[in-house]
């Protein structure tokens, strides 16, 4: 890849004419990646349409793992930078130290001391990475020493040029992982480090070769030259640290940072965050907003591509990228300035008023209250150059429009319903203001009163995005305040409007989406809880609450269960942690059942003692007569209740 050294689109109209030439499309060489195929039941193709992708070899079911990448280089996210391993991204023990008090500036208070958590293994010069033993930080030293003067600097320098510091730390990444696999200057745009090596699970999964980097695309033509020139300063000033033997040039550390920022994932390993490039699922699974695949993360940083759903033969693989709970229009403008492309995939290509995203952003009509507006608001996107370099265009669109109910046929200015939409943002967002600022009962006020006004009152569709977030700030304000079964009333509204309505096609989500499956998690969990603390109630109420808690908890932890297995895998730490809870919650929910069912059972009668038999005639000869018992002899107590 060769490396260019200015951004290549401008506001100018020689710059967007010489953008929209077109150029001769090559179809890509899987040749570097088909060893793949040999452990993974997917196939690699490529073709001028879709350009690199991967299909299912064979029939799929949901939960196969289709591919295990570990990454190229990554770094742990600014909040999680005492929690992972910088080098294996394991988990980091702590532990407390006093020092001197630090002023915002970062300057030592004199006189004053305060007490603060660090890793137990860190780098002592940079004080930027911290590992999970002394053995790792003795295997990451060759990477860390061309990154570690650097790193120390890193913070004032992204603060002086207004440029993300996870960017600055993942181009030191990249260059350190460059220079250990051998990489010198002038091989940028080479394979260093040779062809990947693929696996069938992550403890045989080796980093993906830093050679892959270069595949990706680095979108670097999208950025405005503003940002393009606070990266090169910052940049620069990076650079003069790192030792000239690991150096590159100016214009490939750009490239370096526009290459992660455009292709990174961001991995969830435990509670905390990594950003990873993982060049061959980057390049081979394609984003869709109805997918049938979703990359999760493991211990260690690997990367795992999993079917949430069966997959049929030669179908393409398909991950998002997209936040799905989202208007289509939010969720093609997130991209567009994320990664950088219109999309087109077949959700979004339906038409609005055919798909289940009409609701996502709906406003009811104000004449028959049952349908929602529709106005096929965005125009299909030709050409990106035009449309990165002035993205108001699509506000410009509905200049003059007007939207129609579904059902009625009523018909709205299209304005209007944007100056609605903005007000339902403003009331949403003043009242999550208050949950940050930790005014918790104010913020649950507002966000009832948001609830009232926007659904109630039938503005809002039910399904409509920001009725959700405000279902989902209740949930975390309700269960913060202890008031536990507000919050259950309110994560079950989530789960349910996530599912979707039943008249519709395709679900807001897919069954087994992440994001999903941890709500019905939290709400089996939260209904589990409650049905145990409720328990001493033995009032016919009481034991109806306890009934209905148990089985919501049954039912919920069921489905989170199977989709976390899907997801995760059988034996992975959150399907063991769902399956724990499950088997609670059904013996919990057998006992109840049991300990109500025999409280129903009626009591047996007394047995009847049968009468005496008649006396036999007497004999000739008497029988003896046996003693009788002594008076000081009780007989023993017959229990008369119930088993």
């Amino acid at each position: 890849m060769a490396a260019t050294t200015e951004p290549t689109v401008d506001n100018t109209a020689t710059q967007t004419a010489a953008a929209k030439k077109k150029t001769k499309k090559v179809v890509a060489d899987n040749s570097k990646y088909q060893g793949v195929e040999k452990v993974m039941p997917i196939a690699l193709k490529s073709s001028h349409a879709k350009g690199r992708h991967a299909v299912a070899a064979r029939d799929l079911v949901a939960g196969t793992l289709v591919a295990v990448e570990k990454a190229a280089a990554g770094i742990v996210r600014n909040q999680s930078f005492i929690n992972l391993c910088h080098r294996c991204f394991g988990p980091v023990a702590t532990k407390t130290q006093s020092r001197t008090k630090l002023d915002a500036a970062g300057k030592e208070v004199a006189g004053q001391k305060e007490t603060v958590t660090v890793p137990s293994h860190s780098c002592g010069s940079c004080k930027m990475a911290a590992y999970c033993s002394e053995a790792c930080a003795k295997q990451h030293e060759p990477e860390h020493t061309v990154q570690c003067a650097a790193l120390a600097k890193c913070n004032p320098i992204a603060t002086a040029h207004s440029v993300q510091l996870e960017t600055l730390r993942a181009v030191l990444a990249l260059i350190g992982r460059r220079a250990v696999q051998g990489g010198k200057p002038e091989l940028v745009g080479q394979d260093v480090g040779g062809e990947p090596e693929f696996a069938g699970q992550a403890v045989e999964a080796k980093a993906t070769p830093f050679g892959c980097v270069l595949d990706l695309n680095s979108n670097r033509h999208y950025l405005k030259r503003s940002a393009i020139k606070q990266q090169q300063a910052a940049l620069k000033e990076v650079l003069e640290l790192v030792p000239e033997a690991a150096r590159v040039s100016l214009s490939e550390a750009v490239e370096l940072a526009c290459i992660f920022t455009t292709n990174q994932h961001q991995i969830a390993v435990g509670g905390s965050q990594m950003l990873g490039l993982y060049p061959f699922s980057a390049l081979y699974f394609a984003h869709s907003c109805n997918p049938n695949c979703v990359y999760v993360g493991e211990v260690g940083g690997a990367m795992y591509v999993r079917t949430i759903a069966d997959v049929s033969a030669d179908t393409e693989l398909t991950v998002t990228y997209a936040d799905l709970f989202q208007p289509r229009e939010q969720r093609r403008r997130d991209l567009l300035l994320s990664r950088h492309f219109w999309c087109k995939c077949r959700r979004c290509s339906q038409a609005l008023s055919q798909s289940v995203d009409r609701l996502m952003d709906g406003i009811q009509c104000t004449a028959c209250h049952r349908g929602v507006m529709i106005f096929e608001e965005t125009k299909e996107v030709q050409d990106i150059n035009e449309l990165m370099t002035d993205i108001s265009a699509l506000d410009q669109e509905i200049q003059g429009k007007f939207a129609e109910c579904e059902s009625c046929s009523a018909q709205i200015e299209v304005t209007h319903l944007v100056d609605v939409l903005k007000a339902a943002i403003t009331d949403y967002s003043s009242a999550h203001m208050l949950m940050q600022q930790g005014q918790l009962e104010r913020a649950r006020v507002q966000l009832e009163r948001f609830v009232g006004n926007y659904e109630e009152r039938r503005v809002l569709s039910p399904y409509n995005a920001y009725l959700i977030n405000a279902y989902i700030a209740l949930i975390r304000v309700c269960t913060q305040l202890n008031d536990v079964d507000r919050a259950i009333r309110y994560n079950t509204i989530v789960v349910e409007r996530m599912l979707g309505p039943d008249t519709e096609s395709m679900a807001p989500v897919p069954a087994h989406y992440p994001q999903l499956a941890e709500y019905q998690m939290s709400l089996g969990d939260m209904c589990l809880k409650q049905a145990k603390k409720k328990a001493g109630n033995r009032t016919p109420a009481g034991r109806s609450v306890s009934r209905r808690y148990l089985r919501e908890a049954k039912a919920s932890l069921e489905a989170a269960y199977k989709s976390r297995v899907i997801i995760h895998g059988e034996n992975s730490p959150r399907a063991v942690e769902a399956r724990r809870l499950l088997e609670s919650a059904k013996k919990e929910h057998d006992e109840f059942v049991k300990a109500t069912t025999d409280k129903k059972k009626p009591k047996k009668p007394e047995p009847v003692a049968a009468p005496a038999p008649a006396p036999a005639p007497a004999a000739a000869t008497p029988a003896p007569v046996a003693a009788p018992a002594p008076a000081h002899v009780a007989a023993p107590a017959v229990s008369t209740s119930s088993a």
